[in-house]
């Protein structure tokens, strides 16, 4: 087993290299500027308001970029404005954050399948995450927390199944102050224990704590009135409808046979988790910008194995 853990950390951290290098490629590099700017205004406090409550991210980079600032071989002239450190410490800082969340989520993955499946479909879990991960880079603009929301919620799920319930508390708070959408990931704790798992009161447990603490983070930051409305998302939703349609078909839709015929076949861990989807989904489906599927990054630690589930062997289901 613990080669297996290994192998399964050195493909992800490749994957996640070679994953990082694209995404600044293709996503991060050609708007930096504009993304500098944006980031500039979260860490100040004067961004508009569905950025200004996502704060681990921008703030943690922040930090390292300083530090980086200060190394020799990183060390030139800082950006106008507020930031304090050059266009490279900016660049690095969220290089070492993306690999950190894109390998973290990969290994999750990998990790939860070898002990709820097997180590085979493990290996084909991270591969396909991967590449579908991959296919969401495009129509992103800055959005640093999109990797950590899945990273968070691939460990959450391994944390849960080990029933590391107090290491999930504190991953839960963590998550909250990443996105709060990270709600859902106790959802799926909350259907994983129902009705009467060993882990039924750290879910409830933990549901008050977010509460609270989403209510917390917004009097400590300050509120500000709202700047993105569902009207807005309606209208973008209606100018880019053909592109939307062509790119949730081609990344899950013609997966769907598989995901429903690997709810069938799955351990009942996966298929209790899968019950967070749903909402998750009716949610995005009023206020998400359906063509930034990079929302579908938080569902692959789910979606992936069940189609892992739906590819193996008849004779060997995963199904226990």
């Amino acid at each position: 087993m613990r080669r297996q853990l290994f192998m399964l950390g050195w493909l992800a951290a490749w994957l996640a290299a070679m994953l990082t290098y694209d995404y600044y490629a293709r996503v991060e590099n050609p708007e930096m500027q504009s993304r500098m700017e944006l980031h500039r205004m979260m860490v100040t406090g004067s961004a508009p308001y569905q950025y200004r409550y996502r704060v681990l991210i921008p703030y943690a980079a922040d930090a390292l970029a300083h530090v980086l600032q200060r190394t020799p071989v990183l060390a030139s002239q800082p950006e106008a404005g507020h930031l304090g450190y050059s266009h490279r410490a900016f660049t690095v800082s969220f290089g070492i954050f993306n690999f950190a969340a894109i390998a973290l989520m990969l290994w999750a993955i990998g990790v939860l399948m070898t002990r709820l499946l097997t180590h085979e479909l493990a290996l084909f879990g991270v591969a396909a995450s991967a590449v579908m991960m991959e296919f969401t880079f495009r129509n992103h603009t800055y959005q640093p927390w999109s990797f950590w929301e899945g990273a968070f919620f691939a460990v959450g799920l391994l944390l849960i199944q080990r029933r590391r319930y107090r290491a999930f508390s504190v991953l839960s708070v963590l998550a909250l102050l990443n996105r709060e959408t990270s709600v859902f990931l106790l959802i799926a704790f909350l259907a994983i224990e129902w009705p009467n798992g060993p882990g039924l009161r750290f879910a409830i447990g933990n549901v008050a704590v977010w509460i609270a603490g989403f209510f917390a983070l917004h009097r400590i930051v300050g509120y500000a009135p709202a700047t993105f409305f569902i009207s807005t998302a309606i209208e973008g939703n209606r100018n880019n409808l053909l592109l939307s349609i062509w790119l949730n078909a081609l990344l899950v839709g013609i997966a769907l046979p598989l995901i429903w015929r690997g709810l069938q076949r799955a351990p009942q861990f996966y298929r209790r988790a899968a019950l967070a989807l749903p909402p998750y989904l009716a949610l995005l489906l009023v206020i998400g910008y359906w063509w930034e599927i990079r929302y579908w990054i938080t569902a692959l630690p789910i979606i992936v194995p069940l189609i892992a589930c739906a590819l193996a062997p008849s004779d060997a289901s995963p199904s226990r």
